[in-house]
């Protein structure tokens, strides 16, 4: 189960932020591991970007995923960090369509991440 902890990651070496908040431990774990990636360039959770989505009963949605993140091969990609016991749920996984079409519309990568 995600454990609710909100806060700011100071001083992040590959993020244009002298902070980024996160609000989730699991959010808070993917940080560190996205600024000790030899293979990420950028990373960050202030992104600005949404995604629209329609849940369950048809209703249009707007989804602002975890992370944009650039790999040294140029790759950009949105990182979402999930519980793993989220991850077959009906809204993560209409969010997730909505997302790798979104992405592949703009010659970016859509992964979930789980982190133990």
């Amino acid at each position: 189960m995600t454990i609710s902890k909100r806060g700011n990651f100071f001083a992040p070496n590959k993020s244009p932020w002298s902070f980024e908040k996160y609000d989730s431990d699991l959010e808070r774990r993917m940080m560190r591991r996205l600024e000790s990636d030899p293979h990420v360039v950028k990373w960050m959770k202030r992104h600005q970007l949404v995604i629209p989505w329609i849940d369950g009963q048809k209703h249009q949605r707007r989804y602002s995923p975890d992370f944009l993140v650039e790999y040294e091969d140029g790759r950009k990609a949105i990182v979402e960090v999930k519980d793993p016991s989220r991850i077959d749920s009906n809204d993560v996984q209409r969010k997730r369509k909505a997302a790798e079409i979104w992405c592949r519309q703009r010659g970016m990568t859509y992964d979930i991440a789980t982190i133990g």
